[in-house]
This record gives structure tokens, C-alpha cells and sequence, in this order.
């Protein structure tokens, strides 16, 4: 039978054992056979061959006729997967609602940085990071882990999350983010640093470019590792590598700065300056509510006011605000020489 070990692994995948996976597609293929038949065609015993009939009969892989000798059909695979999944499903929201409540009563803070390890620990620890979004997600990611990750990016990307995604190296497959293109910005890169997936800035996902390579040999999914990061500090750094690779890279997808567009959410300092940035360059005046944290008494502030330039020197990127309190400069995180350090902008509107 053609592709017939990726058959018996896809089956093993949905739970069965290499040998009923076997009796399993043997059934399959015969539209139906007895035990006598099965004995014929598989090299198996008659007492294991019943134990493995009982164990599909109970995982609802196959069906017994009630006349004599019995006939063994196999159940359709697509209705197997529904039925999985709905199981999947319902146990993922009682797990989430005992696993909230035993979180709730948990006064311990968790690791700044944890290690997972193989794809599917990566995989399943940036899809939890995409569901937790609020706000934003900026992410860098090698083609085949964005086209595993579409369906939850676009899940964002419904809620109203907005996204920043740099894609490399850059294959197209953007079409579906078409409908959300106010809130999505895609760019593409031959080459990347890495794979970082950050969410609302407060944490990560973090693994080697080596591990997702085209130009080397692949890595087994065994050997791939990664890294879950909630140190803001260390996610700025990050961001840092990241940044400069999302200036030079080219635009796939991108919002048409204009008045209908805001109010609009920024949480990373860098994407907010780059948008005001644009808006002062169109001729437009925004007006922004900052959120953060006086530099001198480490007070929380909050403040409102129209932005007359950006700033960029060395190290240092900031904006001007002038608000009724006067006229103020703001910074990112870890702000030293200006007046706020900002953890949360909003471009309220724009003016001409």
C-alpha cells in the first residue's frame, strides 16, 4: 500500500498502537473482513488478533456485524478526528477552569525563564502566548511555524489584537490577513535572527533560527528546544535584534495611516514611535494618552496631549508630548533621560 508507514505513524498519532493501526487499515482496504481473513493477510496470532479487535471495537475504530462469522468494517477516519476533538475540546476547558482556580490560590511567582523542549513543546508554548494577547503581538518567524501558527494569528487578529510579523524567509501565504489589514503589519526577510514570538510585552517565546534552517539539514523534532521568557528586560533586548531586522526588511502587508484608524493600542515603546513617526512625516498632528511612570519619583502617570516630534540619537529614542502639565518627552522601558517612561500609548485621534 502506498505511503503505508506514514499511515500506521498518522494512526499512532491518533492514539492506536502500530499493531492495530495495522489491523485497523487491513480492515480498511477490504471494505470489511472476518478474522479469517485478517489471519491471511497480517502476520499475527489468533489470541492477540481478538484483543486488538476488542481494543478498536472500544476506541471506536471499527464495527461489528451481529451475524456469523462477524464482519469487522472501519469507521470513518474524519468522524474519528470530529469525535477526538470535541473530546480535546471539553477537556481543555475543564482543565483551564481547575487549572485557573489552583493558579488563583498560588501566591509563588512562576520562573522569568523556563526551557520546553521538542516542536510540539514550542508550538504549544506560543500558542498559548497568542491566546493570551490583549493588545499586540510582535513575532519573527520562519515560514513553516507561521503557516503552523495562521489560524491562531488570525484568532488574534480577530479578537483585535494587533500584529507586527516579520516572516522569513518571505513565501507569501498572506492573503487570509487581507481582511484585517488595519490592524496587521507583515514584512518578510530572506533571513532572520530567530524565532521570537512576544506577546502584550510581558512574555515569550524564544528558539534558534538553526532549528527551522532551510539552507541545513533538518533537526529532529526531538532535538528542537526553546525557551519561555517573561523578563522584560532580557524581551527588550530581544526586541532590540529584532528591530533592526524590521526596518530593513520588505513590507508585505501593511494599514494606511488616516484619521478613521485611531484610536489605536501600543504597549512596545519602538512599534508606537515608529507609527507617530509616520503621522508627523504625513503632515499629521497625533493626539496621545500616555501611560506609564514618572523618571524621577517613579509615580504612576497618566497624561494626554499632542505629539510635535520624534527623537532618535545613539541609543536614545523618544517623543515630545505637549500636554496641559507642559511640555514633556517620553520614553520606552527603562526610560533614564526622559520625563515618563511609557507602558502603554494610545493615538487617540489625528489632526491636520
Amino acid at each position: 500500500m502506498e505511503n503505508y508507514a506514514f499511515l500506521i505513524e498518522k494512526l499512532q498519532e491518533l492514539g492506536l498502537t502500530k499493531r492495530e493501526a495495522e489491523v485497523y487499515l487491513a480492515i480498511l482496504v477490504r471494505n470489511g473482513a472476518t478474522v479469517k481473513d485478517l489471519l491471511e493477510s497480517l502476520d499475527i496470532h489468533q489470541p492477540q488478533l481478538y484483543n486488538i479487535i476488542q481494543s478498536l471495537i472500544r476506541k471506536g475504530f471499527i464495527r461489528a456485524s451481529a451475524g456469523r462469522p462477524r464482519i469487522y468494517t472501519a469507521s470513518d477516519i474524519s468522524a474519528l478526528i470530529d469525535i477526538q476533538k470535541m473530546k480535546f475540546d471539553l477537556l481543555k476547558t475543564t482543565l483551564q477552569e481547575e487549572l485557573t482556580k489552583i493558579k488563583s490560590r498560588s501566591e509563588e511567582e512562576g520562573p522569568y525563564i523556563s526551557m520546553v523542549r521538542s516542536l510540539e513543546g514550542v508550538l504549544a508554548s506560543i500558542i498559548e502566548i497568542v491566546n493570551s494577547a490583549e493588545v499586540e503581538i510582535r513575532a519573527e518567524l520562519p515560514s513553516p511555524i507561521f503557516k503552523e501558527l495562521k489560524h491562531y494569528l488570525l484568532g488574534a487578529a480577530q479578537r483585535g489584537v494587533n500584529l507586527y510579523l516579520l516572516v522569513y524567509p518571505g513565501t507569501g501565504g498572506f492573503e487570509e490577513f487581507e481582511r484585517f489589514k488595519d490592524q496587521v503589519k507583515i514584512k518578510t526577510s530572506e533571513l532572520g535572527n530567530f524565532l521570537l514570538v512576544i506577546a502584550d510585552l510581558s512574555s515569550a517565546v524564544y528558539a534558534k533560527r538553526r532549528f527551522f534552517s532551510v539552507h541545513k539539514l533538518p533537526v529532529s523534532n526531538t532535538e528542537i528546544y526553546g525557551y519561555v521568557i517573561q523578563e522584560k528586560d532580557l524581551l527588550l533586548r530581544l526586541l532590540n535584534i529584532h528591530n533592526n531586522l524590521w526596518i530593513k526588511a520588505k513590507e508585505a502587508l501593511c494599514w494606511v495611516s488616516r484619521p478613521e484608524l485611531y484610536p489605536k493600542t501600543f504597549i512596545e515603546f519602538s512599534m508606537a514611535l515608529n507609527e507617530l513617526e509616520t503621522l508627523l512625516k504625513l503632515g499629521y498632528t497625533p493626539i496621545v494618552t500616555v501611560e506609564g511612570r514618572d523618571i524621577k519619583s517613579s509615580y504612576p502617570i497618566k497624561t494626554k496631549g499632542r505629539v510635535r516630534s520624534v527623537n532618535r540619537f545613539g541609543i536614545v529614542s523618544n517623543f515630545v508630548l505637549e500636554s496641559e502639565e507642559g511640555t514633556l518627552t517620553i520614553g520606552g522601558f527603562d526610560a533614564e533621560v526622559e520625563d515618563i517612561e511609557a507602558q502603554r500609548i494610545i493615538i487617540e485621534k489625528i489632526e491636520r
